[in-house]
């Protein structure tokens, strides 16, 4: 046999392909490219590529790296200063504290945000940006994944400028895209995006080949406000914000049948949350081939509901799970993520065969691919897909005896337990070490830039400079690498 020491081979005690039974004593064999050549059991591996280097991960389970379907990197920063806020009271906040920040901080919070990423074994990520520091941020740090602007607008006498802005945010975005990045279009939500703005971004990214994500039907007060105007968002956005052109009109309908109406949903759409949403909405979802980023720490710590999952499922939506952001569910923990999920809609079914482990498991890699329509290239150990995985360590006395790795997955791990972290063959983390940045130096910036946040921070306070600055129009340049 050929020599093939431009091969990897990583070995563990257990191997999850997700996609095919689980190997003991397994391994994956990752060649040059950064794609994998072979998965099976390691002493095989190591015979058919001799002279191969081997990483051997002892006593942990080797699996695809997490694939996060729904995250806002730039608000790494924020996490912790609105705990306790209603989701009504958190966005009105939410919004007053973007504007603090410059394009600078910004990216210093996405930075930090991207590290734990990796360092909690996520290895693909669709993230929502506004200024586009993430996509600067996730790409330096060697992740793999997909980053959509968001867009804002509801006053129409405004569109040209606002279409302007979204082209010149999208040429930028894609000029700075590293190889494992590309770009999305995400307008906000229902009830900030005028319907003629939701027509024009969705027209422009089905005329580029572009990938659309969109908040929808998240909260009661989105739901209430959309069907009749009316409620907490009629209120404190138009009367005691006197933001009258904040909000859309009300057509009178769900936030799905909404973006039916218009004729924006298709299979390239996620949409996220869908916490409120009726039986016939999830028919929509489906017939349009929708899919859909399932939030449920966020949605819980907002007081916003739990997420129909098990109808989703059952009707056959691709679903995919997101950590939302750190504003919202304050880390970024996936093992946490699929734990909630599990917990959350047992307890609210009252039914413990709702959902198991392993499906848990396969919602947060290889269901997420599906979400985002990259699930040939990630989300699973097979060979020819990129050598996306991570090693999670379970040879701390609280794993013993592990019988089943997907339930010492979800019910045991967190993300301080992630020891490896490689993105097409290349190692982000290993033992506790970000390979290639500073971790460090990230953190003490980071610092700096949560403590002008707590300058600003007033719960329970709302200043309307935010609403004046106008940041729902207009946007720095993309930063380039």
């Amino acid at each position: 046999m050929t020599i093939t020491s431009d091969i990897t081979v990583y070995r563990a005690d257990w191997v999850l392909p997700v996609a095919a039974p689980v190997w003991l004593d397994g391994g994956v064999a990752v060649g040059p490219d950064g794609r994998i050549l072979a998965v099976g059991p390691a002493p095989r591996l190591v015979a058919d590529h001799p002279g191969a280097a081997l990483v051997d991960c002892g006593r942990s389970i080797l699996m695809p790296g997490f694939v996060n379907c729904h995250s806002h990197l730039e608000y790494t920063t924020f996490r912790g200063i609105l705990d306790d806020a209603e989701f009504g009271d958190w966005i009105i906040n939410l919004v007053d504290v973007k504007a603090s920040l410059t394009p600078e901080e910004y990216l210093v919070s996405a930075r930090l945000g991207a590290i734990e990423a990796a360092s909690s074994g996520v290895t693909t990520i669709a993230d929502t940006s506004y200024g586009g520091a993430a996509l600067e941020a996730a790409g330096s740090s060697g992740l793999r994944g997909r980053v959509y602007l968001e867009v804002f607008g509801v006053d129409d006498t405004r569109f040209d400028d606002t279409m302007a802005d979204v082209l010149r945010r999208l040429e930028e975005a894609q000029a700075a895209a590293p190889a494992t990045f590309d770009i999305g279009l995400a307008p906000h939500a229902p009830y900030t995006v005028s319907s003629r703005l939701y027509q024009a971004v969705s027209s422009l990214a089905r005329e580029r080949g572009l990938k659309v994500m969109s908040h929808v039907a998240e909260s009661e007060h989105e739901l209430t406000y959309i069907r009749s105007g009316s409620g907490k968002f009629a209120h404190d956005y138009r009367e005691k914000m006197g933001w009258e052109r904040m909000l859309v009109q009300p057509y009178g309908v769900t936030p799905i049948k909404y973006l039916q109406q218009w004729g924006v949903l298709h299979p390239d759409f996620v949409a996220v949350h869908c916490v409120n949403v009726t039986r016939d909405d999830i028919h929509t979802l489906r017939a349009k081939d929708v899919a859909v980023a399932h939030c449920p720490k966020s949605n819980a710590k907002l007081g916003c509901g739990i997420a129909p999952l098990s109808g989703l499922l059952h009707e056959g939506v691709r679903v995919g799970i997101g950590t939302d952001s750190p504003a919202s569910s304050n880390i970024m923990d996936m093992f946490d993520e699929m734990r909630a999920m599990l917990l959350l809609h047992r307890a609210a079914e009252r039914d413990v065969t709702v959902l198991d482990a392993q499906a848990c498991v396969r919602l947060a890699t290889l269901g997420g691919a599906e979400a985002l329509g990259m699930e040939a290239e990630v989300g699973s150990l097979e060979p020819g897909k990129w050598a996306d995985l991570i090693a999670v360590d379970v040879s701390r006395p609280q794993f013993a005896p592990v019988d089943d790795p997907y339930s010492a997955l979800v019910y045991g791990a967190n993300q301080n337990d992630v020891r490896l972290t490689v993105v097409g063959g290349r190692e982000l983390f290993r033992d506790g070490v970000h390979v290639g940045v500073d971790a460090d130096a990230v953190r003490a910036r980071a610092v700096g830039v949560r403590e002008k946040l707590h300058d600003r921070v007033r719960l329970g306070v709302v200043e309307v400079g935010a609403a004046e600055s106008g940041w729902w129009h207009a946007s720095p340049p993309i930063p380039r690498r």
